[in-house]
């Protein structure tokens, strides 16, 4: 669309013919994600996302009001679903972001602050609050038992018989791919582990519903995590049981600029082999990085590469030992450059991102997420009460 000319043309007689019809809340939707793509280059791009944030207002409020009156069987539309909603009300704020932010100040790249393992919970929060990210060097040895049980080798002999999703850069993308990585298929690990260097990686992969107890045991939880909130929420909500999660690079594999769903803080230590070198941006900036969302899946993709002025806020070699916080909401990318990596990662909840987990799981609406909601205000000593403004991307 933004090379080719032939294309372009398609697309400006797409949104032509959608302007001369009637206005209906598919009308609009469709409407809304051609203004959002086709228009990525222009000069009137900031008109062009406006327009578009009032049509996917405009129908997520005639949606709304049907689902009031009518309840869900009345909606006769696939693409007017409950989860339809939730992605035109997040598109809707980054489209208002992208059409009124200001271009960020040039700054210069800075490395990733570094902690001491004797380094507290507090002084690690305190980055995060700040939306800073931080690196506590030697926290990986205070996530496990041993490192050395997390080699490729072992977790061959550990995790052999089973098979599991394998991402690609190059395999087909569908609801299911993540920040670049479309998956291979459902593929054995003993083989992978073996021989990881195909390109594939196995990319968050949920240690608690998979590994044996025997790889389990040989977990920790270091005292920077212990205040999570999310573990303290029972097992009946979203993401119980969901993390630690594995990740296994092979040389040359990478996860492009995204940001950790329901604005969720974010933890991985490396416990073996090579560097991970990562790129993190501000919060600020997402908008400056061509944000969108894939047509059937709830999560914001970045063009980071495309970004030109909004370079990486921060950069970091994690090295083996290395412990990296990521706070909620700020892009990143990771490319596994040296060697294999095997990561233990996982998504938490804490004071300073508890207002925006609230209000993510508001958006979702359904039964669980506004349970899981409800436990986490109350955690945090806020009850019912209304949550803070979510960080808007």
């Amino acid at each position: 669309v933004e090379d080719d000319e032939r294309c372009k043309k398609m697309c400006r007689a797409e949104i032509d013919k959608l302007r001369r019809q009637r206005p209906s809340i598919d009308r609009d939707a469709v409407l809304a994600l051609w203004l959002e793509h086709a228009t990525r280059n222009d000069a009137d791009r900031r008109d062009a996302l406006e327009e578009a944030a009032d049509l996917l207002t405009r129908a997520t409020a005639i949606a709304e009001r049907r689902f009031n009156l009518y309840g869900l069987n009345d909606l006769r539309r696939p693409h007017a679903s409950l989860e339809d909603l939730r992605r035109w009300r997040r598109r809707v704020c980054y489209l208002r972001d992208c059409a009124t932010a200001r271009a960020p100040e040039p700054a210069a790249t800075e490395a990733v602050p570094r902690l001491g393992k004797d380094a507290s919970a507090a002084a690690v929060a305190a980055f995060l609050a700040r939306g800073e990210p931080v690196v506590v060097e030697g926290g990986a040895d205070a996530c496990v038992t041993a490192r050395g049980a997390w080699a490729p080798a072992a977790l061959a002999a550990s995790l052999g018989a089973k098979s599991a999703p394998l991402k690609a850069a190059d395999a087909p993308f569908s609801e299911e791919s993540w920040a670049g990585l479309g998956t291979k298929g459902q593929l054995p690990l003993g083989a992978f582990l073996e021989r990881p260097d195909e390109g594939l990686y196995l990319h968050d992969w949920s240690l608690p519903r998979n590994a044996p107890e025997a790889l389990l045991d040989e977990l920790r939880t270091p005292r920077w995590l212990r205040g999570d909130l999310l573990r303290r929420c029972g097992d009946d909500v979203p993401y119980a049981g969901a993390w630690p999660s594995l990740f296994v690079g092979a040389p040359g594999t990478r996860s492009t600029c995204h940001v950790d769903s329901g604005s969720l803080h974010f933890a991985m230590a490396l416990v073996h082999g090579g560097a991970k070198k990562w790129s993190v941006w501000r919060r600020e900036d997402a908008a400056f990085l061509y944000p969108r969302f894939a047509v059937s899946a709830d999560d914001v993709l970045f063009d980071a590469a495309r970004a030109g002025a909004a370079k990486p806020r921060w950069v970091v070699c994690q090295k083996p030992g290395d412990l990296v916080f990521v706070p909620s909401d700020c892009p990143h990318a990771v490319d596994n450059d040296d060697g294999v990596t095997v990561g233990i990662a996982t998504n938490f909840v804490d004071g300073s991102n508890v207002g925006a987990v609230a209000a993510s799981l508001a958006d979702a609406g359904d039964a669980a997420s506004l349970r899981l909601r409800q436990r986490l205000l109350a955690l945090a000593g806020g009850g019912d009460a209304p949550p803070a403004k979510r960080a808007r991307v």
